[in-house]
């Protein structure tokens, strides 16, 4: 739903309104977009003990279209996963989710990364939810845009299919940054 602002409203308790000082206001309303996608998960993610070669799992991805549409495209993530446990995990795992974009024929990078460290052990069962969002200014020329999330988990020792990341969901509004 497109929201209308009327000309020379501010929605601030400013003494002098915007249009008293002569300047003009572009009372269009923004080109807004919205795309999501649930995450296909992954089961059985190994603890990689600290120095050894991570690999890793890949969550899901989502896809932006139509970003010619907008003058500066501004790109606002959100990830929702549940993490179960399936083994005892000791107090220093952590578990890193990981966002990659790829516009384009571009090479894909990495937009940002995520830390969820308990500081507990944690016993078979335990479930942890996690959320988190980002804000990625867009500064491809492209059509379309795929963001990608992984996970990986690391702690001084070694345990195989820890844990699981299910009922996740990727969701993006873009707008244009002014």
């Amino acid at each position: 739903m497109a929201v209308y602002y009327q000309p020379c409203y501010k929605p601030s308790n400013c003494e002098k309104r915007e249009c008293d000082r002569g300047s003009s206001i572009d009372c269009k309303p923004k080109n807004i977009a919205f795309h999501c996608n649930n995450l296909t998960g992954a089961s059985g993610v190994a603890i990689i003990a600290v120095g050894d070669t991570v690999t890793p799992r890949n969550l899901g991805n989502l896809s932006i279209s139509g970003l010619d549409c907008f003058k500066r495209p501004t790109v606002k993530l959100d990830l929702t996963a549940i993490i179960t446990v399936n083994a005892a995990l000791a107090v220093d795992t952590t578990i890193t989710f990981r966002i990659f974009k790829r516009c384009g024929n571009d090479p894909e990078t990495e937009v940002q990364s995520f830390d969820v460290a308990p500081g507990l052990a944690l016993i078979a069962g335990t479930s942890l939810p996690v959320a988190f969002s980002i804000c990625d200014h867009n500064d491809c020329l492209s059509r379309c845009c795929v963001y990608r999330v992984t996970v990986e988990a690391t702690a001084a020792v070694a345990v195989a299919s820890a844990i699981n990341i299910n009922q996740g969901t990727i969701s993006a509004i873009v707008s244009d940054l002014c």
